[in-house]
């Protein structure tokens, strides 16, 4: 058991994991266990706005009546004043018509709150308060919300969480409150074994590159329905990462294994340029085996043969013509 904090310190930690296995038992325990909570609350919730209303409106009413009784007290002051007494009159009127402006003031202001407290407690908004209740797990699971504010969610539910590494992952949470659970988890795979391509994939790219390139191979490996680690539909760079990650040989590496040769060399021998090459490999006058792209490919070799002049040039109608080289040794007489 650690008694410090290594992080403090700049030491090596006590124990490691990572935590998308832990974050995904937390957030199945939650919505196993919280859901209940969560009714609870959203019925006291409702409990607590209904007396609220009901002591808003309480005060209100007092208001209401102390306006109306400095209303009626304004009133009969003016009414008992002598007429004779124009100033004192003149000014308890005002005051009478300023206490009465005060008075429709509240009770314009008393509607207009009743009107907005039987919206708060109609049928619809206790629906509304009972439904946030079920909407825990359609909140917790929504890709819009981020990590912070799920983490803020758990800070107001869960107390701490302890964990201890051995075969399996034991995890002992505390929720707020006192309540406590605990779960075992398996260890998470090392990530090089996640990010590890299937063997048969891996064999399959090996067995593949003897007839295909890369390109070639990514389009027999999707149509296969092979995916790599991540699930995702192979290209031809992701078959180039893993052929050098297993140190397969490439398509032109075997290809040359086997004594093809390129358009230079073929053009060396038979004293044409390599364009001619090319056009003989497209009309099938020798073959030729792909290995990169559209373009790039290697050709069977001709052995030792030469090309008859005259025939198969780049503007001639008439197909090459090879002949052996002809011996230089002379019989015996």
């Amino acid at each position: 058991m650690c008694t410090e904090n290594p992080v403090r310190r700049a030491g090596k930690p006590c124990q490691s994991v990572r935590g998308s296995a832990i974050d995904d038992a937390i957030g199945s325990l939650l919505l196993e266990s919280v859901a209940p909570a969560v009714l609870e609350v959203a019925l006291a919730v409702e409990d607590e706005i209904s007396g609220r209303v009901k002591q808003a409106t309480a005060q209100r009413q007092k208001q209401l009546v102390r306006a109306r009784y400095d209303a009626e007290l304004a009133r009969r002051r003016y009414m008992s004043v002598d007429p004779t007494n124009r100033l004192v009159a003149d000014s308890l009127e005002a005051d009478w018509n300023e206490r009465l402006r005060v008075l429709d003031a509240l009770q314009q202001e008393n509607e207009r709150l009743q009107h907005a407290d039987h919206k708060l407690l109609s049928s619809d908004a206790r629906t509304q308060i009972r439904a946030l209740a079920e909407d825990f797990p359609r909140v917790w699971n929504d890709q819009r919300v981020v990590p912070v504010e799920r983490k803020r969610m758990i800070a107001l539910l869960i107390e701490d969480v302890t964990l201890v590494k051995a075969e399996r992952i034991a995890i002992h949470v505390r929720f707020r409150g006192g309540r406590t659970t605990s779960l075992e988890i398996d260890k998470p795979k090392p990530i090089a074994l996640i990010r590890k391509t299937l063997p048969e994939v891996v064999a399959k790219v090996d067995e593949l590159l003897e007839t295909c390139s890369d390109r070639q191979v990514a389009e027999q490996l999707n149509a296969l329905g092979y995916t790599n680690w991540k699930g995702e539909s192979f290209t031809h760079k992701k078959v180039s990462i893993v052929r050098t990650a297993y140190r397969f040989k490439s398509r032109f590496e075997r290809l040359r294994a086997r004594g093809m040769v390129t358009a230079n060399e073929l053009a060396k021998q038979l004293g044409v340029c390599p364009t001619t090459i090319y056009l003989w490999g497209q009309r099938g006058v020798v073959h030729q085996h792909r290995y990169g792209n559209l373009h790039r490919c290697l050709y069977e070799p001709l052995g030792d043969v030469v090309l008859v002049k005259g025939q198969g040039g780049r503007y001639s109608s008439t197909e090459p013509t090879f002949i052996p080289v002809p011996s230089t040794t002379q019989g015996a007489v």
